[in-house]
């Protein structure tokens, strides 16, 4: 949302507040002894992180308005935007340890889904028949109109949004409220990325971290589920056990060689800027026609920690049960991680 609006000040959403302030120990679990975490709530932090039953580092929470009285040698957010660097500002960090006005410009404009579109070509060149992918940018509402009225499904996503928000299902029964939603996105973010709807069999990721000069960091799969569009659990298991759920559908040589590839596109484009967590959304889907499955290896890029880096800070060895990592609301936002068979959710 902040990087669509692309300002230094916004006003989140209720819930969105809420889950900052329920969820803001999270980054207890993957950082290391000695750090600090800034939170709304330290209170409720401590409170929280203790409840979580995960291992983690021994942290020093600090509000913001705390913030300001301790010198950092770095800052890591769970995503760089303009909203974020005005609210560390604001509480009293130092610039220095930031990325500038411009860099977070060049980050926005890598984290647009356009961007996307010549890295999936890249990376289906050459073994296109094991893969899958189109996706444009339409910037005419009445082209747009055009193709809701055919009986092809298409997806429409907005050029920045997450956790599935900004994904819309297509066709022409829905017409009329997608157009209007379209021309609401086509004015505020200048196109809408027009993509065939795939019959979808499984979602994962591959999950990376690079250093800002080239350098990037392969750190493993990230194997979550999804209802819709809208994201409900990551995979908590071995390396080992992860890449068997992926591998009964698409072989692992197939797998490498887009790792390798991606590692070779973040090093050699504008991507090698960046610095910091990094994930690259995939998915299985069937072949249409026939048997068989195809490998869509680039359905969006996150330039910002996901939560497959989560799941991955969260240890996990051969001898324990496959687990389902998942952020549940009752009277607060809060992490659960439960067997996977006592779940409502079946991975294979």
């Amino acid at each position: 949302m902040a990087l669509a609006c692309g300002k230094e000040h916004m006003t989140l959403p209720h819930v969105i507040q809420e889950l900052k302030t329920n969820m803001g120990f999270l980054p207890a679990l993957w950082a290391d002894d000695g750090d600090a975490v800034m939170v709304d709530d330290v209170l409720f932090a401590l409170k929280a992180l203790s409840k979580s039953g995960c291992r983690h580092a021994d942290v020093l929470f600090v509000s913001p308005c705390d913030a300001g009285k301790l010198v950092f040698t770095g800052v890591e957010p769970w995503g760089w935007d303009k909203v974020v660097r005005r609210q560390l500002l604001d509480a009293g960090v130092v610039g220095d340890v930031m990325p500038d006005s411009d860099s977070l410009d060049t980050l926005r404009r890598l984290s647009d889904r356009r961007q996307a579109v010549g890295l999936l070509a890249m990376l289906r060149d050459g073994i296109a028949d094991a893969t899958c992918g189109e996706s444009r940018c339409c910037t005419d509402v009445g082209e747009i109109s055009r193709l809701l009225s055919a009986d092809a499904q298409i997806v429409l996503k907005a050029p920045w949004s997450s956790s599935g928000r900004g994904v819309r299902y297509a066709n022409a029964r829905h017409r009329e409220p997608l157009e209007a939603w379209a021309r609401k996105v086509v004015e505020r973010q200048g196109g809408v990325m027009v993509e065939p709807y795939y019959r979808k069999v499984k979602d994962f990721a591959m999950e990376f971290r690079a250093d800002g000069s080239g350098n990037v960091e392969y750190c493993g799969l990230s194997v979550f589920e999804t209802n819709n569009t809208s994201y409900v659990g990551n995979v908590v298991a071995t390396e080992e056990e992860k890449e068997r759920m992926v591998s009964r559908y698409i072989p692992m040589v197939l797998l490498d060689e887009v790792r390798r590839r991606l590692e070779r596109c973040f090093r050699q484009t504008e991507y090698k800027a960046y610095r910091g967590p990094l994930g690259v959304d995939m998915m299985v889907v069937s072949r249409a026609g026939s048997d068989g499955f195809l490998l869509h290896p680039c359905v969006e890029v996150n330039l910002r920690r996901t939560m497959g880096h989560v799941a991955n800070s969260i240890t996990a060895t051969p001898a324990d049960p496959v687990r389902l990592m998942r952020i549940v609301h009752d009277v607060n936002f809060r992490l659960k991680i439960d067997a996977l068979e006592n779940c409502f959710v079946k991975v294979y």
